[in-house]
């Protein structure tokens, strides 16, 4: 039996797992066997996101609508579309517990921010982010490998948000402006070569998008541009890009509200 200790708004609660299933343990008060009395119990507005071993790996504070929940991290994903890294986008939840016990590790890939930055910065041909080909970074074997879950600094996110990243890297490299790479990640939304052609953008609030815009703003940080005359015919010019020396954990910092304001045109 497995059991943890949170405390969830001042109180503590008891997340008890045994024989493949995940209960809330609850509280109650000894009264005399006469009495009828009901009892109250306070259940918290939470979801206990666990494997599918039951395993617990975290827990979200529920939001309003919510009830009391116990999920896996698959049903999380396909059904409910929750996500706890970016406050501003759809479907928000707190993040409160995550479990850190070595025997749910492997439920993750984990990676540093320096690892996303380096698999990034590697010059490749913009086809190469498509589906499932070599900068396709949830995909590609250096990167997520198809897991649903990262781990990064101790945080979780959903493989397929820190993939928008490389590929927010390389558009902004092409673009060389933070708008420009926004509206191709919206272009290119559904990863469907068909969706283009028809125009059928991904215009939502969600996390996709806001991925695709904390890797423009890094890359935009990352790197400058200057234009040199050549002196020749053809070509006149050339832009010559610079890099600088940037934390790379200025990833995992969230869309604030001016950078919303400023840059997210797929809700204007």
């Amino acid at each position: 039996m497995k059991e943890i200790n949170i405390n969830i708004d001042g109180e503590s609660h008891l997340i008890i797992t045994k024989d493949g299933k995940t209960a809330l343990g609850v509280k109650g008060n000894t009264t005399p066997e006469a009495d009828s009395k009901e009892q109250k119990v306070e259940v918290p507005n939470i979801l206990i996101v666990t494997r599918k071993n039951a395993d617990v790996l975290f827990v979200l504070k529920g939001g309003e609508g919510d009830l009391f929940k116990i999920v896996t991290a698959q049903e999380l994903y396909d059904k409910f579309k929750y996500q706890w890294f970016e406050p501003l986008a759809d479907d928000y939840r707190v993040l409160i517990y995550v479990n850190k016990a070595e025997d749910v590790k492997d439920a993750y890939k984990h990676f540093t921010w320096d690892d996303i930055v380096n698999f990034s910065l590697v010059d490749r041909p913009s086809i190469s982010y498509y589906n499932k080909l070599e900068g396709d970074w949830k995909h590609n074997q250096n990167g997520g490998a198809d897991y649903l879950l990262t781990m990064i600094d101790g945080i979780p996110y959903w493989t397929d948000a820190i993939g928008q990243i490389p590929f927010a890297f390389d558009t902004y490299r092409e673009h060389k402006n933070i708008p420009a790479t926004v509206e191709t990640g919206i272009t290119w939304g559904t990863g469907k070569g068909s969706d283009v052609i028809l125009g059928n953008k991904d215009e939502s609030n969600t996390y996709d998008n806001f991925f695709v815009l904390r890797g423009a703003i890094f890359a935009s940080k990352k790197f400058s541009y200057s234009i040199e005359q050549t002196g020749k015919t053809y070509p006149p010019v050339i832009v010559r890009e610079m890099a600088h020396s940037i934390d790379s954990k200025e990833l995992g910092k969230v869309i604030s509200t001016l950078e919303y304001e400023r840059y997210a045109i797929w809700k204007k």
